[in-house]
Protein backbone atom coordinates (compact mmCIF):
# COMPACT_ATOMS: atom_id res chain seq x y z
CA UNK A 1 0.00 0.00 0.00
CA UNK A 2 1.36 3.19 -1.05
CA UNK A 3 0.55 6.81 0.69
CA UNK A 4 -1.48 8.05 -2.06
CA UNK A 5 -3.40 5.09 -1.28
CA UNK A 6 -4.46 6.12 2.35
CA UNK A 7 -5.62 9.52 0.76
CA UNK A 8 -7.65 8.50 -2.11
CA UNK A 9 -11.44 9.96 -1.43
CA UNK A 10 -14.15 7.47 -1.99
CA UNK A 11 -14.98 8.65 -5.32
CA UNK A 12 -11.06 8.87 -6.41
CA UNK A 13 -11.23 4.67 -5.39
CA UNK A 14 -14.67 3.88 -7.24
CA UNK A 15 -16.39 4.01 -4.04
CA UNK A 16 -14.70 1.40 -2.02
CA UNK A 17 -14.09 2.76 1.17
CA UNK A 18 -10.47 4.30 1.74
CA UNK A 19 -7.93 3.31 4.03
CA UNK A 20 -7.23 5.65 7.05
CA UNK A 21 -3.26 5.82 7.87
CA UNK A 22 -1.51 4.22 10.71
CA UNK A 23 -0.61 6.75 13.41
CA UNK A 24 2.84 5.96 12.27
CA UNK A 25 2.34 6.78 8.88
CA UNK A 26 0.07 10.19 9.90
CA UNK A 27 3.22 11.33 12.08
CA UNK A 28 5.79 10.72 9.40
CA UNK A 29 3.36 12.29 6.80
CA UNK A 30 3.29 15.46 9.18
CA UNK A 31 7.07 15.36 9.61
CA UNK A 32 7.32 15.63 5.80
CA UNK A 33 5.31 18.64 5.70
CA UNK A 34 7.36 20.15 8.25
CA UNK A 35 10.49 19.20 6.12
CA UNK A 36 9.59 20.48 3.21
CA UNK A 37 7.69 24.01 5.14
CA UNK A 38 11.28 24.39 6.38
CA UNK A 39 13.16 23.56 3.31
CA UNK A 40 10.59 26.56 1.67
CA UNK A 41 11.44 29.18 4.84
CA UNK A 42 14.76 28.49 3.83
CA UNK A 43 14.43 29.29 0.30
CA UNK A 44 11.79 31.99 0.97
CA UNK A 45 14.71 34.85 1.27
CA UNK A 46 14.06 38.23 -0.34
CA UNK A 47 17.68 39.61 -1.67
CA UNK A 48 18.25 43.06 0.42
CA UNK A 49 17.98 45.10 -2.77
CA UNK A 50 13.84 43.95 -3.63
CA UNK A 51 12.13 46.21 -1.47
CA UNK A 52 14.15 49.13 -1.76
CA UNK A 53 13.82 48.08 -5.68
CA UNK A 54 9.89 47.94 -4.92
CA UNK A 55 9.43 51.07 -3.01
CA UNK A 56 11.29 52.90 -6.26
CA UNK A 57 8.65 51.55 -8.73
CA UNK A 58 5.45 52.25 -6.58
CA UNK A 59 7.18 55.79 -5.80
CA UNK A 60 7.44 55.88 -9.51
CA UNK A 61 3.93 55.10 -10.13
CA UNK A 62 2.40 57.68 -7.36
CA UNK A 63 4.52 60.63 -9.14
CA UNK A 64 3.54 59.21 -12.35
CA UNK A 65 -0.21 60.04 -11.82
CA UNK A 66 0.57 63.84 -11.64
CA UNK A 67 2.84 63.86 -14.52
CA UNK A 68 1.00 65.00 -18.27
CA UNK A 69 0.26 61.95 -19.92
CA UNK A 70 3.08 61.99 -22.76
CA UNK A 71 5.42 61.71 -19.72
CA UNK A 72 3.09 59.19 -17.12
CA UNK A 73 2.50 56.63 -19.82
CA UNK A 74 6.41 56.14 -20.27
CA UNK A 75 6.85 56.48 -16.32
CA UNK A 76 3.96 53.86 -15.84
CA UNK A 77 5.89 51.62 -18.45
CA UNK A 78 9.03 51.91 -16.81
CA UNK A 79 7.63 50.70 -13.25
CA UNK A 80 6.00 47.85 -15.28
CA UNK A 81 9.01 46.97 -16.87
CA UNK A 82 11.18 47.53 -13.49
CA UNK A 83 8.01 44.96 -11.72
CA UNK A 84 9.00 42.48 -13.81
CA UNK A 85 12.46 43.17 -13.89
CA UNK A 86 12.03 42.72 -9.66
CA UNK A 87 9.61 40.02 -9.93
CA UNK A 88 11.22 37.49 -12.18
CA UNK A 89 15.04 37.98 -10.44
CA UNK A 90 13.56 37.43 -7.21
CA UNK A 91 11.73 33.77 -9.14
CA UNK A 92 15.45 33.11 -10.58
CA UNK A 93 17.42 33.74 -7.17
CA UNK A 94 14.77 31.94 -4.97
CA UNK A 95 13.20 29.23 -7.61
CA UNK A 96 10.10 29.62 -6.58
CA UNK A 97 7.04 31.69 -8.04
CA UNK A 98 5.05 34.26 -7.09
CA UNK A 99 1.94 33.13 -4.93
CA UNK A 100 -0.99 34.79 -2.84
CA UNK A 101 -1.06 31.95 -0.72
CA UNK A 102 2.67 32.70 0.56
CA UNK A 103 0.72 36.40 1.84
CA UNK A 104 -1.40 34.39 3.90
CA UNK A 105 1.38 33.22 5.88
CA UNK A 106 1.62 37.30 6.62
CA UNK A 107 -1.68 38.57 6.31
CA UNK A 108 -1.21 41.94 8.87
CA UNK A 109 2.15 42.91 7.15
CA UNK A 110 -0.03 42.33 3.38
CA UNK A 111 -2.93 44.69 4.75
CA UNK A 112 -0.12 47.61 5.63
CA UNK A 113 1.73 47.17 2.56
CA UNK A 114 -1.28 47.34 0.31
CA UNK A 115 -3.33 50.20 2.47
CA UNK A 116 0.05 52.36 2.47
CA UNK A 117 0.12 51.98 -1.36
CA UNK A 118 -3.61 52.64 -1.65
CA UNK A 119 -4.30 55.51 0.72
CA UNK A 120 -0.95 57.03 -1.22
CA UNK A 121 -2.95 57.03 -4.42
CA UNK A 122 -6.49 58.19 -2.13
CA UNK A 123 -4.19 61.25 -0.86
CA UNK A 124 -2.05 61.94 -4.15
CA UNK A 125 -5.58 62.05 -5.95
CA UNK A 126 -7.20 64.35 -3.26
CA UNK A 127 -4.25 66.69 -2.59
CA UNK A 128 -3.41 66.84 -6.88
CA UNK A 129 -0.48 69.03 -5.61
CA UNK A 130 3.22 68.09 -6.51
CA UNK A 131 4.60 68.83 -3.33
CA UNK A 132 2.16 66.50 -1.35
CA UNK A 133 2.95 63.77 -4.47
CA UNK A 134 6.76 63.73 -3.33
CA UNK A 135 6.32 63.35 0.05
CA UNK A 136 3.56 60.95 -0.19
CA UNK A 137 5.92 58.66 -2.77
CA UNK A 138 9.03 59.55 -0.06
CA UNK A 139 6.49 57.64 2.13
CA UNK A 140 5.99 54.94 0.55
CA UNK A 141 9.04 54.14 -0.62
CA UNK A 142 10.36 54.12 3.10
CA UNK A 143 6.98 52.06 4.16
CA UNK A 144 7.84 49.18 1.84
CA UNK A 145 10.89 48.48 2.57
CA UNK A 146 10.28 47.76 6.50
CA UNK A 147 6.97 46.46 5.24
CA UNK A 148 8.03 44.40 3.11
CA UNK A 149 10.97 42.37 5.33
CA UNK A 150 8.28 42.19 8.01
CA UNK A 151 6.17 40.30 6.07
CA UNK A 152 9.21 38.31 4.58
CA UNK A 153 9.96 37.51 8.48
CA UNK A 154 6.57 36.18 9.42
CA UNK A 155 6.00 34.30 6.48
CA UNK A 156 9.14 32.47 7.35
CA UNK A 157 8.66 32.61 11.10
CA UNK A 158 5.31 30.78 10.49
CA UNK A 159 6.52 28.35 7.54
CA UNK A 160 9.39 26.84 10.22
CA UNK A 161 7.01 27.02 13.44
CA UNK A 162 4.40 25.37 12.06
CA UNK A 163 1.42 27.96 12.74
CA UNK A 164 -0.81 27.48 9.97
CA UNK A 165 -3.44 29.76 8.05
CA UNK A 166 -5.69 27.69 6.87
Amino acid sequence: MTERDCYLSVMENNGESTLHPSPEEARASLENVRRMEADLADRLVTPWWYYPGLGLVEALFITSMTFPAWLGLPAVALGLAGLGLLVRTWQRLTGLGLSLQYSALAPGWIIALVGTYLSAIVVVLLADQAVVTAVVAIVVFAATVPLGRGADNAMRYRLRHGTRTR
